[in-house]
């Protein structure tokens, strides 16, 4: 483990001592990104389809489930490995879930230490009540639903911003399961989110501390 990575893990132990939800969780969670970020060893999503939500889904998974399960069966464990490797094992997940729906090809079963199979749906299984974050981005969009309802799909206003980031929340629904509901393509509607729903959700989170840090994930509205 490199100095940097060090640095980090002793991060984790001051951030995950404040109480959730706190002002000094959320600066500890800030500097966590970026140093993160400045090792340059979290997986790179090249041509892979929508790889940049690949990775907000990823830092969504990294602030509920640093300190606590939240979204998860259990909490990052230092023991078990670096935060590095943790967030890259879910990350692999997320890009190969994207890779299958713009390529059509399955998923290759990817195994543990023990060697089973781990199954990337179990990583964020329902809750009865959402996490934090969650909360924050669900009252944003109650408050911004008339705006996010104006951007649709043409002629189908009921494909709208507000619809889909809903529905992509954790536990999101999957692209087939929308394009049949809605008889869109899974690329109509990927993109269509790609291009207008996902950047307000991120600019969201920009503007509440959690993806900001040197323009990695920053997108211009």
């Amino acid at each position: 483990m490199d100095e940097l990575e060090v640095q980090i893990l002793q991060l984790v132990k001051q951030t995950c001592q404040h109480p959730r939800g706190s002002i000094e969780r959320q600066k500890g969670l800030h500097k966590l990104f970026l140093l993160i970020q400045k090792t340059g060893k979290l997986l790179r999503g090249t041509g892979v389809p929508d790889a940049e939500e690949a990775l907000q889904k990823t830092w969504l998974y990294f602030c509920c489930n640093l300190c606590e399960a939240c979204t998860a069966k259990n909490p990052y464990n230092s023991e078990k490995g670096s935060v590095i490797t943790w967030l890259n094992g879910y990350l692999k997940f997320r890009l190969e879930d994207h890779r299958r729906v713009g390529s059509n090809n399955r998923i290759h079963p990817i195994q543990d230490q023990n060697g089973e199979e781990l199954d990337p749906v179990n990583l964020i299984p329902a809750r009865s009540q959402a996490p934090p974050i969650l909360q924050e981005i669900q009252e944003w969009l109650k408050q911004e639903g008339n705006n996010l309802r104006r951007i649709h799909i043409k002629d189908r206003p009921d494909i709208n911003c507000l619809v889909l980031i809903e529905r992509r929340l954790p536990p999101e629904t999957p692209w087939e399961d929308l394009s049949q509901e809605f008889g869109k393509s899974i690329p109509t509607l990927s993109g269509f989110y790609q291009r207008q729903c996902f950047p307000r959700l991120l600019n969201f989170g920009n503007s509440q501390g959690y993806f900001d840090g040197e323009g990695y994930f920053h997108i211009e509205s």
